[in-house]
């Protein structure tokens, strides 16, 4: 009896993480489309504009180590 019961809330509790999951995914599916029209009619979101910097090559090199380039 034990057996029946731990198995059905194994399999309850996979169908709420993968309802929640779905559920997620489709409310950043719909903010995604949201900020895509507001950006179609013209309006900035402060955020999308930003770009991550880059840091260059050289400074993961050792000073003193130049970057050879083919030629």
């Amino acid at each position: 009896m034990e057996g029946i019961v731990l198995d059905v809330v194994v399999a309850e509790s996979g169908v709420f993480l993968s309802g929640i999951v779905l559920l997620l995914f489709g409310f950043a599916a719909i903010l995604m489309g949201y900020i895509a029209d507001q950006q179609r009619a013209g309006k900035r979101f402060f955020w999308t504009g930003v770009s991550i910097p880059e840091p260059e090559l050289g400074d993961f090199l050792p000073k003193g180590v130049g970057i050879h380039r083919a030629g």
